[in-house]
């Protein structure tokens, strides 16, 4: 059935996380992705299907268990372990799909973790901020499609679902080559991904959960 919730968060303002392509890969390359925060260019010669950060087995009363023999996400841990590098530039490389993300901050500058926009917005606004200040570098940043989006959470983690690396040394005044921060709780990130079933909306994906 349809998911009313998300219906709900599309029809105010949310985060938007870009992305940056400065260059086509070859076929089984890597690709980009956005939210409020940012990504940026492919750089790996393949991409890889990330795994889900997830190690730890629960029993069906949610009890954390012993994984051997449960079969669960937690004992397989299959696709490519979560790694991720800081640029130093406020950007951070996903080093399994070779997509270069946008860190946000809380310093009330355009890559501050508490603006939010309408889908629209994430373009003609943040997106289009970061390509005129040729941010990192770059002028081909872009919000990412669904997929790529739902590569960045670490489900082992939980509000937010995200690795350290996108939640780091968050504080009132840190620019984005100081710390690393993720909108929670209840925060959602935009795709440009359109959705089918509601044609006026996109598709998102939560911090608190990851989905």
């Amino acid at each position: 059935m349809p998911d009313d919730r998300r219906h709900r968060n599309r029809r105010r303002d949310i985060d938007a996380f870009v992305a940056d392509v400065t260059s086509e890969l070859p076929t089984g390359g890597g690709t980009t992705t956005t939210t409020t925060s940012t990504t940026t260019t492919t750089t790996t010669p393949a991409c890889h299907f990330p795994a889900t950060g997830q190690t730890t087995c629960w029993n069906s009363s949610g009890t954390v268990i012993p994984c051997a023999g449960t079969g669960q996400d937690g004992e397989l841990q299959k696709g490519a372990p979560l790694s991720y590098t800081d640029n130093g530039d406020g950007t951070i490389t996903d080093s399994d799909t070779g997509l270069v993300w946008e860190k946000m901050s809380a310093d009330g500058t355009i890559h501050d973790v508490g603006n939010t926009y309408s889908l629209d917005q994430a373009v003609s606004v943040h997106v289009a901020g970061l390509n005129g200040a040729a941010f990192a570098g770059h002028t081909d940043w872009r919000v990412p499609n669904v997929r790529e989006l739902a590569s960045l959470p670490d489900l082992e983690n939980f509000n937010p679902s995200v690795a350290a690396a996108f939640n780091a040394s968050c504080s009132p005044g840190c620019s984005v080559t100081m710390c690393s921060c993720t909108t929670h709780p209840g925060g959602f990130y935009w795709s440009a991904t359109i959705d089918a079933l509601g044609p006026g909306d996109a598709f998102d994906v939560g911090s608190t959960m990851g989905s």
